[in-house]
């Protein structure tokens, strides 16, 4: 009797487990988890379909922006904590394929002069890249001039980590923006600018200031590398599986700036008659072109010569050269005080 009372019991517990099954326990850690590898790659892969047709971000409509500016965020906040210089996917070869600049009608925040309204009418961009390498940071503009002359410009630079505190407040400006432990700055010298090739073998000129920027890694993975403009804030969307690795469609043009920088640049007196020639070659390219065109070829040539010999490209900005300058003020002071 005692076996059968058991058995009807168990019977029983059984029947109102299944009827009213206990509810389940969620522990602390499923609550916390983070977002998952797909859903993160998903996110990518809208990202970067969103702006594939904005021109690098130049053309994109509000609604994009907003769009583009809340999958950002949402991939920052995925990241947030990790270490960029622990992770394989910081130093490599990418592209700019965004910029979430509101406007760009004098110049841009990847590319400078080159990508403003009048930097884009005379020189159509083919590519624009942004290295991150072991020992250097390497910005690359590749355009043709007036929809011809195949050149680039390029800026240079030695990056550095581990920022101290002034460091870090000259690099943020007026921004109200925290920096990150990923922040890296970044001196890049005196632009280098090819024409007629990119490789630098007939035109290759060093024109303009040298110059400092900051940026803050906020997001890696193996397609994309995104940052913030240490004073702006502005977010900054790069691509490598377009041109890091051999066989990549980008991957040639993306290392051509090597071939430019090892050949030394031309001197003044060349680099002047290296512009006076463009010139020429330019209106000469057109002479079978109605008069009126051919005058444009001349004014659009000297605009172009004049944006080249100026500054370079680059947006000469005295915020912007705070962090020279106190480079600058603590080598002189540690000099003196050597002294």
């Amino acid at each position: 009797g005692g076996v059968f009372m058991y058995m009807l019991a168990t019977i029983v517990t059984c029947a109102l487990a299944t009827r009213h099954p206990l509810p389940a326990v969620r522990t602390p850690a499923a609550r916390m988890s983070s977002p998952s590898p797909s859903s993160t790659t998903d996110t990518v892969s809208k990202l970067l379909a969103l702006v594939e047709p904005t021109d690098r971000g130049i053309a994109a409509s509000d609604s994009t922006r907003a769009e583009a500016s809340s999958l950002i965020s949402a991939l920052e906040e995925s990241w947030a904590g990790t270490d960029a210089f622990a992770s394989p996917y910081l130093l490599r070869n990418t592209e700019v394929v965004y910029v979430g600049q509101s406007s760009s009608k004098g110049s841009n925040a990847a590319g400078g002069k080159y990508r403003g309204r009048i930097g884009r009418a005379l020189f159509r961009t083919d590519a624009l890249f942004q290295h991150v390498l072991d020992d250097v940071a390497v910005n690359v503009v590749q355009f043709r001039l007036l929809g011809l002359v195949p050149g680039q410009a390029i800026l240079r630079g030695a990056w550095r980590r581990d920022l101290d505190q002034p460091e870090l407040a000259s690099l943020r400006r007026n921004s109200s923006r925290p920096l990150s432990p990923n922040t890296i700055a970044v001196a890049f010298e005196a632009p280098r600018v090819s024409l007629f090739g990119r490789e630098g073998r007939f035109v290759n000129l060093q024109l303009g200031p040298p110059s400092s920027v900051g940026l803050d890694v906020t997001y890696l993975d193996e397609r994309v590398r995104i940052c913030r403009g240490a004073g702006s804030g502005v977010p900054f969307l790069f691509r490598a599986d377009s041109c890091a690795q051999p066989g990549a469609p980008l991957n040639a043009a993306a290392e051509q700036w090597r071939v430019c920088v090892a050949r030394p640049p031309l001197r003044r007196l060349p680099a002047a008659a290296a512009a006076a020639a463009l010139s020429a070659a330019c209106a000469l390219g057109l002479l079978r072109s109605l008069v009126p065109r051919l005058a444009g070829a001349f004014v659009s040539a000297a605009a172009a010569v004049a944006l080249l010999r100026s500054t370079g490209g680059i947006v000469v900005d005295e915020a912007r050269d705070d962090y020279r300058r106190l480079a600058a003020g603590e080598q002189a002071a540690a000099s003196t005080g050597g002294g």
